[in-house]
């Protein structure tokens, strides 16, 4: 009997100070290619993607409502399929990493950071969405 085995997506967010994010998806930089066009970013890595950014932003913004310094810290978004149906993501993880010299209350600008971010908070009270359907 073979043992079914679980689809892992991890992306990894970078922010320094105040320049872009930066983006990868399972260590390949994120592009998404044409406008309009999926490219080659699964439409799973898309939701990661907007947990990690989302949840980056969030962190900037705690931090720039206390009036402190933009500091520069590292996200990673785990997803994993769940192994039985219907298809989804059993587990979401996030993790983020300040650095050592990081002088300043980390709990509660992550308590901050997840009352901010709209997506997480999204997804933390689910809802069904309804699905019509339209012909003509």
């Amino acid at each position: 009997m073979t043992k079914a085995i679980s689809r892992h997506w991890t992306i990894r967010v970078v922010s320094e100070g105040s320049d872009p994010l930066s983006v990868t998806i399972d260590d390949r930089p994120f592009d998404s290619g044409v406008p309009g066009q999926l490219g080659s970013v699964s439409p799973v890595e898309y939701l990661l993607i907007s947990i990690a950014a989302c949840f980056a932003l969030s962190c900037r913004m705690a931090l720039t409502q206390r009036q402190l310094p933009a500091a520069s810290f590292h996200l990673t978004v785990v997803g994993s399929k769940a192994l039985d149906p219907p298809s989804r993501l059993d587990t979401i993880d996030i993790e983020i990493q300040f650095p050592g010299n990081f002088a300043y209350d980390v709990d509660s600008i992550i308590r901050q950071a997840k009352e901010l971010c709209t997506v997480t908070n999204t997804l933390a009270r689910p809802r069904q969405p309804e699905v019509r359907v339209r012909i003509g």
